[in-house]
């Protein structure tokens, strides 16, 4: 081999370097990109499941109050209205910190079965949301209940 060939070929391992430099740092920003995703895919799903069971709390506080404790073959159909935010939250342990109830809702319908004594049918229905500005997460959770007179 001559030295002139040998001048011809220097420089070569630098495009080479050069080359997997790049290769490396698209690698690296596509992981990073996947990490960022998936840290807020989880984000989401663990402010969606405090969401869900805020919402989920407040039917049950909701509950005890058409049916209450010690009477359990009684309901007070005159519990059943669309409470604000403030009176539920003022009943319960605070929630986690970022979440609120958006809204509550009782509605009651009377059921006639022909040949029976009617029935009171109560639909529950409260949204609540977790998160800030950023990324928050709203849930809605609806119960259906009978009373028994």
């Amino acid at each position: 081999m001559s030295y002139s060939s040998y001048k011809k070929q220097r420089g070569s391992g630098l495009m080479i370097v050069l080359f997997v430099i790049v290769v490396m740092g698209l690698m690296a920003m596509v992981m990073t990109k996947i990490g960022t995703s998936s840290q807020t895919m989880t984000t989401k799903e663990v402010l969606g499941t405090r969401a869900w069971f805020t919402a989920h709390s407040v039917n049950e506080v909701v509950l005890t109050k058409l049916f209450p404790l010690g009477k359990p073959l009684e309901s007070d159909a005159t519990a059943c209205k669309n409470y604000s935010a403030e009176e539920i939250t003022n009943e319960m342990p605070p929630f986690q910190t970022g979440c609120k109830v958006d809204q509550i809702q009782c509605t009651m319908k009377q059921i006639q079965i022909s040949g029976k004594p009617s029935v009171t049918e109560y639909r529950l229905e409260s949204t609540a949301t977790c998160g800030s500005n950023n990324v928050a997460m709203t849930r809605t959770q609806e119960v259906w209940a009978k009373g028994l007179e």
